[in-house]
């Protein structure tokens, strides 16, 4: 993360947005000379259709989890603290892109709602493949981050990487360092009679008010 260019005072640098004046829209809606208007309310058009994208890859997963939480839910399955724990993750990643449409109007852009793809399995009913493919939903949901913050940047779009940084980076890591803890988790008690149902207890009390 060395590389990442931060901009001290996120607050200001939105205070800027709503108080600049863009002195002439070139064919991406800013000044003509980029390099120097670098808070320019009106976003690049490339960093649009990045951010309009990403919004896509956070419905995808959401799409994904909520599909892992009703399977856990059936009356033949009653993991009911996998479905809260997926139910939960599914809420967060629908935040994140309204966290990202809410961005986009900030900056006078155009939200393109697409289509999303359809969940990868409809049954997951082994925990641990699950809990796998959980992992790499999150890697691609990173990895799309990651190349949002690089075309941010490339376009000279400082406002945009900064809020990348701070608002999801940070997030990202601490969520995929809790799966792979909870893989851990699993791995010492899956070979346990009950240990479906042990990990499914631990699960239903720490998401009991959700």
């Amino acid at each position: 993360m060395s590389a990442v260019r931060r901009l001290p005072f996120v607050g200001a640098t939105r205070r800027l947005l709503a108080t600049t004046a863009a002195p002439g829209p070139s064919q991406d809606g800013c000044s003509s000379n980029k390099s120097e208007n670098l808070v320019c309310p009106q976003i690049n058009s490339h960093v649009q259709a990045a951010i309009n994208e990403q919004i896509n890859v956070e419905y995808g997963a959401a799409y994904t989890y909520l599909s892992i939480s009703f399977h856990f839910a059936k009356s033949n399955v009653g993991l009911l603290g996998f479905s809260k724990l997926y139910r939960a993750m599914s809420v967060e990643e629908v935040g994140h892109a309204n966290k990202l449409a809410s961005y986009l109007l900030e900056r006078n852009g155009s939200i393109d709602l697409r289509t999303i793809q359809k969940p990868s399995s409809c049954s997951w009913s082994n925990i641990g493949t699950t809990m796998n493919e959980t992992v790499r939903m999150e890697n691609t949901v990173s990895e799309a981050l990651s190349q949002l913050y690089r075309i941010a940047e490339k376009h000279n779009d400082l406002v945009t990487t900064d809020f990348i940084v701070s608002e999801f980076f940070k997030e990202q890591i601490d969520e995929i360092r809790t799966l792979y803890l909870l893989i851990a988790k699993w791995r010492t008690l899956e070979k346990a009679p009950d240990g479906a149902f042990q990990l499914n207890r631990e699960l239903l009390k720490k998401h009991e008010s959700d």
